[in-house]
């Protein structure tokens, strides 16, 4: 190992030479080696039995932004029932877009959870017992308001929409023993704590799975009904929600003079001139 740097362990394998060869050829810096941090904000790959710890996802970055590269260290409460741990890089970029959220919300509230019965009955409730709601407009919106963070509660990312509460619960519970696994000690403890992960881990993905069958039949039946009503926009929506945001990722070859080339023959030709 060269001098100087911050590695999780003392011995290298054959492949992390293959890396270390790459990288110097490159002029790459891989940035887990650089940082000072403790060993298990370093290892990025935990053996199932929960016994051996490695250090083999890295993070390399052009020898030219190095003063960018802040910190890299690994992350080990992110919860994606994996071996593997996340690994996260923090980068410095001058130039940086603006956006101007003065005027607006800088978040949305959990209206999916308005399908669960006992939260619709409690914001209900919340909305009818407040004697303000007829004072004054922006009275009104900041009881809306209020009552939406209490009740659904900000939401901080996009979640499926076919998700059950029951599936959401079990993703809590799945998250829950992850972390009482980091924070365990005893081995015979963190086993049986890796068994029960297990477990619900296989639980969430099926109900996941029902949940997605049951989404997908609910917005079939939907859209036959607006077929049938002729609410073309309705159906328009549903067609769109079921086949999601597909981009084209095919860019047409030009050549020099900036034509389009169409035969398979001229595109493979200019990519071979090309490169």
């Amino acid at each position: 190992m060269s001098p100087g740097l911050s590695h999780a362990h003392s011995i290298m394998k054959a492949l992390g030479d293959l890396l270390a060869d790459f990288c110097t050829f490159n002029d790459l810096i891989i940035g887990g080696t650089i940082f000072p941090h403790k060993t298990i904000h370093k290892t990025t790959w935990t053996s199932p039995d929960g016994k051996t710890e490695n250090q083999i996802d890295h993070f390399a970055i052009s020898q030219k932004w190095r003063r960018s590269l802040l910190d890299v260290r690994v992350k080990r409460g992110a919860d994606v029932a994996s071996d593997h741990h996340l690994l996260i890089a923090k980068v410095r970029i001058k130039l940086k877009s603006f956006k101007d959220f003065s005027d607006r919300p800088h978040y949305k509230f959990n209206t999916q959870y308005l399908k669960s019965e006992e939260k619709k009955v409690l914001f209900n409730c919340e909305v009818k017992n407040d004697e303000t709601l007829e004072q004054h407009c922006l009275t009104l919106q900041e009881i809306w308001k209020s009552t939406c963070t209490d009740v659904l509660g900000r939401k901080t990312k996009q979640h499926k929409q076919w998700l059950s509460a029951e599936t959401w619960a079990k993703i809590q519970e799945q998250k829950e023993l992850k972390e009482k696994i980091n924070q365990c000690q005893n081995e015979e403890q963190k086993a049986n704590l890796r068994t029960q992960y297990g477990a619900v881990n296989k639980s969430v993905r099926t109900n996941a799975r029902d949940d997605k069958k049951r989404f997908l039949h609910e917005m079939t039946v939907d859209a036959e009904k607006a077929a049938e009503q002729r609410d073309m926009k309705r159906l328009y929506d549903i067609t769109r929600t079921l086949a999601g945001r597909n981009t084209n990722t095919n860019k047409p070859v030009k050549d020099k003079q900036g034509k389009i080339i169409t035969s398979d023959v001229g595109q493979k030709d200019r990519w071979a001139e090309h490169f």
